[in-house]
């Protein structure tokens, strides 16, 4: 629908074409020239802006909105190619081969475009070598991410594309630490489009990025961890995957070096934050397994069992490269010994009869996984690397709580859990206490801390059963509650990686707080 105020838009159309960086700092008589031929369009939501077909005479400029580019495949189905944001421009290519428009552009949601002719596009660009360069770079630009797609169809997994999405969209927001928040403003049904899959295969995709730590999806918010993804990029190598900038930066620096002091800071920290994480997976896998056994949650407890197994492997042939201390090396060799076990025990199908085997090879994977990261912690040799690792605690504590309370009701080896369990609500408690007072000059971590330790009380009160009946309820809520927890600390790891390096000794021993009774 054209405005039907073309006077008053026109005294604008100067000002909207200047604030383009396709035609920034042009020449006053250039944007007049340009504006005459120019005319601005409001579209609602679902409206078609040119079809496939249509002649090519306008180049397109998205001023607020959002339009897909998308054509119709022989079943009948559509294809998107590609959703449009602000400041980004469409249709140009057809402008200089005449003839139509190959794709169709439709409003996603009210959306006001700036539609400027062939004709006087030609003319300030005959004036202006500085459009053309603009308009090559961005045909240039469109090429590339072109090719970028068909790499990505044919060598990256769905989740793969889909991050490379995340990543794209944060753009030079996303640091190599901290967290990056970007909005999915699109439905889930145009992006699983956008990348030719079904809604409930997107949905699936997400929840495996969120198991393998890259991700918090909390509706359409998607906090990036950034530390975590970049150490996926660093241990993948693959420079095609995501922002190029961001990527060559990753994939360029070695891992533990790096010729700024912050990144090997933030590098070295990382290390230790992924060799504690092994802890908290090996807690977590056990407690998905007696979930399944006991046939609650099953869908979910699945999924994470089947992400916590990928990501426990995958982290430790990347920990056994970066383990060159002769101690690590050899604890990260034990560790894999025991793991060839446990997997085989967890991949199994759950059954009663395996439930008390589990409870001795998860406390053996367990305290040797402490070890590691104690390892790491320790050749690191800073005070952030003891924090990292303490709170790298707190998280596993999250787990094995859920866990020791699971084996417990099985009628597992009940005293000693009772025990443990006991023993795991206070170091969580003072965990998290060492931690606000060791961080006390970063606010950020103050309210984290705070709500995590109630969330924990929370948490530990419904481990009160009043009767056998009452199991399967509290059990769902123990596990959904301990998922909470472990969000909440991976964000305080990540906090904790990203502060400056500190190197002076502080108050935590080499060995990091007491081992595992």
């Amino acid at each position: 629908m054209r405005d039907p105020h073309p006077n008053q838009i026109g005294r604008n159309l100067r000002r909207a074409l200047g604030e383009l960086p396709l035609f920034a700092e042009l020449a006053p008589s250039t944007l007049d020239e340009l504006a005459q031929g120019t005319c601005y369009v409001i579209y609602q939501k679902g409206q078609a802006i040119f079809h496939a077909g249509d002649p090519a005479t306008q180049l397109h400029v998205l001023v607020r909105g959002q339009v897909k580019l998308s054509l119709n495949c022989r079943n009948g189905n559509e294809r998107i190619l590609e959703l449009l944001e602000p400041g980004h421009s469409f249709g140009q290519a057809e402008l200089f081969i005449p003839g139509n428009y190959v794709v169709s552009a439709f409003a996603v949601k009210p959306s006001e475009v700036l539609a400027i002719r062939r004709d006087s596009l030609f003319r300030v660009m005959a004036q202006d070598a500085r459009i053309a360069r603009r308009v090559i770079e961005v045909l240039a630009r469109r090429q590339l991410e072109t090719e970028a797609d068909l790499v990505a169809q044919n060598a990256w997994s769905p989740g793969q594309r889909l991050l490379g999405y995340l990543i794209e969209l944060a753009g030079p927001l996303r640091q190599a630490q901290g967290e990056t928040t970007v909005t999915l403003d699109t439905s889930k049904k145009l992006l699983a489009s956008r990348f030719d899959m079904q809604p409930e295969t997107l949905s699936r995709n997400l929840r495996d990025l969120s198991e393998a730590g890259l991700i918090v999806v909390d509706r359409k918010q998607i906090r990036l961890r950034n530390s975590e993804i970049e150490r996926y990029l660093v241990a993948r190598g693959d420079p095609t995957l995501g922002d190029r900038d961001s990527l060559r930066r990753a994939c360029n620096r070695t891992p533990g070096a790096s010729s700024e002091a912050g990144n090997e800071s933030w590098s070295r920290a990382g290390w230790v934050n992924g060799a504690g994480r092994q802890r908290a997976l090996s807690q977590r896998m056990a407690k998905s397994w007696l979930m399944l056994e006991q046939g609650l949650l099953s869908r979910q407890s699945r999924t994470i069992l089947r992400q916590s197994v990928n990501l426990f492997d995958s982290r430790l042939r990347e920990l056994e490269i970066q383990a060159t201390d002769a101690d690590n090396a050899a604890t990260c060799a034990e560790l894999a010994r025991l793991w060839c076990d446990y997997r085989c025990l967890i991949e199994a199908s759950p059954s009663a009869s395996e439930a008390e085997k589990l409870f001795g090879i998860t406390e053996e994977v367990l305290e040797v996984a402490d070890l590691l990261a104690r390892g790491f912690a320790r050749t690191e040799g800073t005070t952030k690397g003891q924090l990292v690792n303490l709170a790298g605690r707190g998280r596993m504590l999250t787990q094995r709580a859920a866990n020791l309370f699971m084996f417990g009701q099985r009628g597992i080896h009940v005293t000693k859990c009772r025990s443990r369990l006991d023993e795991a609500n206070d170091e969580f408690l003072s965990t998290l206490q060492r931690l606000k007072a060791d961080t006390v000059a970063v606010p950020e971590l103050a309210s984290r801390l705070d709500s995590s330790i109630d969330v924990w009380q929370l948490f530990h009160s419904a481990m009160n059963l009043r009767s056998a009946s009452d199991f399967p309820q509290t059990a769902r809520k123990v596990f959904r509650i301990s998922e909470d927890l472990l969000n909440r600390m991976d964000a305080i790891i990540e906090i904790c990686v990203g502060l400056p390096g500190m190197t002076r000794p502080g108050n935590y021993s080499a060995s990091g707080p007491a081992p595992i009774a």
